[in-house]
């Protein structure tokens, strides 16, 4: 097992279709950490989102994750301030586990969940 993965039995979530979790590494945030499964998760300053980063950095409707199966893409939805993906601006990218992602004044980083 290499550090960019967390061992599922060692994990405090349940739910077994997580396949990648989104942590925060800022102090400062309510939520430290989102599950992510098959689909999209949208990420903004909005209520709406299932990704909420309550901050003026952040757009409404900043950027969204699509998770489909081993391949999770970061997609920028037009936002003021974009996304840095391992320090790099960029409209879309494909992220691994490990990869590190700033939105706004928020810095997250990508874990793969081992189910094994």
């Amino acid at each position: 097992m290499n550090n960019d993965t967390i061992p599922f039995e060692d994990s405090i979530f349940i739910n077994q279709e997580a396949k990648y979790i989104l942590s925060l590494l800022n102090d400062d945030a309510k939520s430290s950490s989102w599950l992510l499964t098959n689909g999209i998760h949208k990420i903004g300053r909005l209520e709406t989102k299932e990704i909420i980063l309550d901050d003026i950095t952040v757009s409404r409707n900043h950027a969204f994750i699509s998770v489909d199966d081993e391949i999770v893409t970061i997609t920028d939805e037009k936002s003021t301030n974009g996304i840095f993906v391992n320090g790099e601006l960029t409209e879309e990218s494909v992220l691994k586990s490990g990869f590190r992602i700033q939105i706004g004044k928020f810095n997250l980083i990508i874990t793969k969940v081992d189910k094994k």
